[in-house]
């Protein structure tokens, strides 16, 4: 099993706008969501959703559908805003916040948590504690792959608990290309030809690793707004979102997904789940 996961956000959540600037910018949340969950339906696949607590607040009746129709509701934080820009205060009080506004909205525990654009890095491995204090038992924060925004480069290839917090981590799922690890969902699902994905797949499915896939709903609206951005952000945002719908409807007639949740039970009934240290992580 892999899990599918889509972080529930708007375009312009995804190209690194402070909240106070999201005020007036069009809403296209549904078109992407629409494509989204016709490709869920037309699979009969359930997904985890990491949804925005401003989303929640703004869109109810989304999350209510969503829970209703058995995907499984967790926290993108409020904000949209990185983990190690935020302060252990600021961050509680986000995952707080957000946690109660997806709980009341959908009906159902909200307990799994994933940082904006992986964020938890060495620079914010206090954030574990705080997690476990709010009532999260699963984070998928933590990237293995290294660049200018976010991961942590000794992170294990595989699923593991954080001992301190009592925390269940799936990192993001990686595989090798060229000496190189990628990950697989996101900018490199759609910067790459769907070869790469399929094959990365099967390479961890060949070595009993965990697998996730991720996503974002404006990944599949190619028509929404351009904005000017540094180069580096521009072409990991835009760059192929035409492929995006045609290779997911590839994928999910090629391989079995499910949620974060079932995709962690289904691991841990084959081997069971090792501790990994915060010491190991920020080494």
């Amino acid at each position: 099993m892999i899990a599918f996961s889509v972080d529930l956000e708007d375009w312009y959540h995804g190209i690194e706008l402070p909240y106070s600037d999201w005020k007036g910018k069009e809403r296209r949340l549904e078109k992407g969501m629409d494509r989204v969950v016709e490709l869920l339906d037309r699979h009969n696949t359930k997904a985890t959703f990491f949804t925005l607590g401003w989303i929640g607040e703004q869109y109810p009746q989304l999350i209510r559908q969503l829970c209703d129709a058995g995907h499984e509701m967790a926290s993108h934080g409020f904000s949209h805003e990185k983990v190690y820009d935020l302060s252990p205060e600021a961050f509680r009080e986000e995952v707080r916040r957000t946690k109660a506004i997806l709980e009341d909205a959908g009906g159902k525990p909200v307990t799994a948590f994933r940082a904006p654009f992986f964020s938890i890095t060495e620079k914010s491995l206090w954030a574990f504690s705080i997690l476990s204090e709010e009532g999260y038992t699963v984070d998928c924060s933590i990237s293995p792959v290294k660049t200018w925004r976010y991961g942590i480069a000794n992170t294990p290839d595989s699923i593991f608990r954080i001992p301190e917090a009592n925390i269940i981590e799936f990192p993001v799922s990686t595989f090798r290309l060229l000496g190189k690890r990628l990950g697989i969902g996101g900018a490199y699902f759609r910067l790459f030809p769907y070869i790469l994905t399929k094959r990365g797949l099967k390479q961890r499915a060949a070595e009993g690793l965990p697998q996730m896939f991720y996503i974002h709903p404006w990944e599949y609206d190619p028509e929404h707004p351009v904005v000017p951005m540094e180069r580096k952000a521009s072409i990991t945002h835009y760059t192929g979102l035409r492929n995006t719908v045609p290779y997911t409807d590839r994928m999910l007639a090629q391989f079995r997904f499910g949620t974060v949740s079932q995709t962690i039970e289904h691991h841990r009934s084959i081997r069971p789940i090792a501790d990994v240290s915060l010491q190991v992580l920020a080494a």
